[in-house]
């Protein structure tokens, strides 16, 4: 429930933030401009290449070619807007004569005062301007804004996309500390998937060309966008499997996920960069197909993979869904020359963002969940089936530990060494179910009379030991003659079977030089001094004496 408050909030926020820009905002008057024996046109689409015609009815939208366009006048300081310009080279003559003004998405010179949303060429005067454009795969936005409206809008822009890069780097560079530590690939996976989704949106948004480290990507174009989309496809593919452990749960569609999301795009990966073929421009399609087709995929085994009870697969679905859903709206309304609204301009960065946290949220589950499951056996590896307590090698780890506090806090810890009497003629007269309730009656009567932090282990057969932290050797005596006494009056009688059971008991105290061992030992000892001593009795064994 609070994944999806964290969304709506979100999109509440991007929904309610001002427009990026409005339809025909600024122009009086648009018209084409075709060369002799050329129309104005271009190729674009998310499945395939069309023909892109010029629309008159809609003022704002541009595409390969010439234009001429006519701004509203009286604008202060007034901007021609490219949006979204992508892999477009667009030309801008102010005036007739005038030399033209030519910019790109990947141009490293651009006015650093504006962010990479829209290419901005300041106009001098109302006049006509002529615009010229090449290598556009989308239909453009344009629009004519004062120079204050849109710094205002800029800095909306900016600040998204502050907050949702700050986000994904927090929270991928926890992950990957956590990778350090614990070596599990998933969290690597993770951490390098956000990385690349980053990546991809500051690439695609134009950001990344002004950070000084990344400005050398601006040398790739849009080949080097298509590059990071599709090896960002891959490593997120890796990781749902991965994470939602989909190999096991859906292993048909998990491999047909594989082929689809990391080897077929493998394949054009190689014939991207490799010489052959040398026109480029199919790959944006495929990889497009491919991408679509992997993720309608990855839901389907991410819903089936939760209704069959893997809960994480229910996290990969909150935060996946949503970042597929606006990814494809946007990339839609860019093929079709329809404007980007402002709540989808400015949702993807922060659904990106929601994403990485919700699976973030998702691994710390996963993390408690494996932790759980570990202690969980753990405790039944430590755990005697028959009495309920610990057994050896749990005893021996308790004991270890409370040595060592021993030492630390400078404290008493005292063992019990318990043997049953007799016990073998128990079985032998009573048969070995008798024997069991006896061993099962005992360990009643001694946790009945344990205190917080008190250790009982069965060691084997009849013999059980007692760790008692902060009991020096007379308060170890007197709890070891208490539990003598109750067992030979609680465990006369067992199950309607007269046993008369007694307990010899040995007592040695830890000394500084004591390991889990020797400590063992020194009860031990004092136990046989027990049992020589006529058995049903409690025995001390000094340091010294041992």
């Amino acid at each position: 429930m609070i994944k999806w408050w964290l969304l709506l909030a979100m999109l509440g926020c991007a929904y309610a933030l001002p427009a990026a820009h409005a339809q025909q905002g600024g122009i009086a008057r648009i018209e084409p401009l075709p060369a002799p024996g050329q129309a104005a046109s271009q190729t674009a689409g998310i499945f395939q290449e069309r023909v892109f015609k010029a629309d008159p009815g809609v003022s704002s939208v541009i595409g390969n070619g010439s234009w001429r366009l006519q701004p509203v006048g009286g604008l202060e300081q007034p901007l021609l807007l490219v949006y979204h310009p992508y892999s477009a080279r667009v030309g801008v003559r102010l005036s007739p004569g005038a030399v033209p003004l030519t910019r790109s998405l990947f141009d490293r010179n651009l006015d650093p005062q504006y962010s990479r949303h829209a290419l901005v060429f300041p106009l001098t005067g109302d006049g006509p301007v002529e615009i010229r454009v090449e290598g556009a795969r989308y239909p453009l936005q344009v629009a004519v804004a004062p120079r204050s409206r849109h710094i205002a809008n800029d800095l909306v822009q900016v600040r998204v996309m502050q907050l949702a890069v700050g986000v994904l780097v927090g929270v991928s560079l926890t992950v990957l500390l956590f990778w350090a530590m614990l070596r599990e690939r998933v969290y690597l996976l993770y951490s390098a998937s956000m990385a690349l989704q980053m990546l991809f949106l500051l690439c695609s948004y134009g950001e990344a060309y002004a950070i000084p480290v990344l400005r050398s990507l601006a040398t790739f174009g849009a080949h080097g966008i298509w590059f990071l989309a599709t090896v960002s496809t891959m490593v997120s593919v890796l990781l749902l499997l991965d994470y939602a452990d989909l190999r096991a749960r859906v292993p048909r569609i998990a491999r047909l996920m594989r082929w689809l999301g990391i080897y077929l795009p493998a394949l054009i990966l190689v014939l991207l960069v490799s010489p052959w073929p040398a026109n480029k421009e199919w790959f944006p399609n495929a990889g497009n197909l491919l991408f679509l087709l992997t993720n309608l995929l990855a839901i389907l085994a991410l819903a089936l993979a939760w209704r069959g009870g893997g809960r994480h697969a229910g996290f990969i679905l909150i935060a996946w869904v949503p970042l597929v859903a606006f990814s494809t709206a946007r990339a839609m309304q860019l093929s079709l020359g329809i404007a980007v609204e402002p709540w989808l301009q400015y949702g993807l960065p922060l659904v990106l963002a929601f994403a990485a946290v919700v699976l973030a949220l998702g691994l710390a589950d996963r993390m408690l969940t494996f932790r759980q499951e570990r202690d969980t056996a753990q405790e039944h590896a430590e755990r005697d089936w028959l009495t309920g307590v610990v057994n050896r090698g749990g005893i021996e780890h308790r004991l270890d530990w409370e040595i060592l506090n021993t030492r630390r806090e400078r404290r008493p810890l005292s063992l019990l060494f318990l043997d049953l009497d007799h016990f073998k003629q128990v079985n032998d007269r009573h048969g070995h179910a008798a024997g069991d309730n006896c061993l099962r009656a005992v360990v009643r009567a001694i946790s009945a009379e344990l205190h917080y932090g008190d250790h009982l282990g069965r060691l084997g057969g009849e013999e059980f030991v007692l760790g008692l932290p902060g009991a020096d050797r007379h308060r170890a005596m007197a709890m070891a003659e208490h539990l003598r006494r109750k067992i030979e009056s609680e465990c006369r009688n067992v199950e309607g079977i007269e046993v008369a059971l007694t307990v010899s008991i040995g007592v040695a105290e830890c000394d500084a030089a004591d390991t889990v061992a020797s400590l063992i030992k020194r009860a031990d000892k004092a136990m046989y001094v027990a049992k020589h001593g006529g058995r049903n009795r409690v025995a001390l064994l000094d340091a010294a004496a041992s």
